[in-house]
């Protein structure tokens, strides 16, 4: 497993000892006993933060995007453990997707929508 993988792994085994924990004191304890409204508005506060990181010029800008990546990553994955997802859950949908444009992909759950509905 790469040094990246391993690093995300081990934050999301953290999010999720702390998901089901839910020690004193932590921020994720906090975002997890807000649910779906507290953690994503955080979700959605920290992606607005990267799309306006990402037009930043230079090195500086580079590393304000990354930073900004990491919070939305992590709020990503609260979210996750909140709805007990796995990151091995959301590898086998990517996994499932390879290989399919997203244009196909995108009119295959479109179709599967209007079938069920």
């Amino acid at each position: 497993m790469s040094e990246a993988l391993t690093i995300l792994s081990r934050l999301m085994e953290t999010i999720q000892d702390r998901a089901q924990k839910r020690p004193e004191g932590s921020y994720t304890t906090k975002l997890i006993e807000g649910g779906a409204a507290r953690i994503g508005k955080k979700v959605i506060e920290e992606a607005a933060e990267v799309v306006e990181a990402a037009a930043e010029s230079g090195e500086e800008g580079k590393q304000h995007f990354t930073y900004e990546v990491g919070d939305l990553l992590y709020h990503v994955m609260v979210m996750m453990a909140w709805r007990g997802v796995t990151l091995d859950d959301v590898a086998a949908e990517l996994g499932r997707r390879e290989g399919i444009g997203g244009l196909v992909e995108k009119a295959q759950r479109t179709q599967t929508n209007d079938e069920t509905t």
